[in-house]
């Protein structure tokens, strides 16, 4: 029969979505306070502690992203990709968070 090789399973597209999840949960808890403590002290609060939060997080997946990386599991241009999202989430997150501090109370 036929030589059987096999392969490295393939990453998928999780190293890059989730980037874009810390974002988006950022986004959401950024709108979320300022709907319900509109033009108060609170709103803002809440949108400082969610950066923080969502940069750490963005951290931590950097952390992996280079880890999983360095051993081999995940291919250069997925790791490429991958950083181009933590890219544009962090960016992103910080824009998200500029309104709480130019529109204060």
């Amino acid at each position: 029969m036929g030589r059987r090789v096999k392969s490295l399973p393939l990453p998928g597209w999780r190293p890059i979505l989730t980037a874009f999840t810390i974002w988006f949960l950022h986004f959401m808890v950024c709108w979320a306070a300022a709907e319900i403590w509109p033009h108060q002290w609170t709103a803002n609060a809440v949108a400082w502690a969610a950066t923080v939060i969502a940069l750490l997080a963005v951290g931590a997946h950097l952390k992996r992203v280079r880890a999983r990386h360095a051993a081999g599991q995940l291919p250069g241009w997925h790791y490429r990709f991958a950083q181009g999202a933590m890219a544009i989430a962090t960016a992103a997150v910080l824009f998200g968070a500029l309104p709480s501090l130019v529109f204060l109370p």
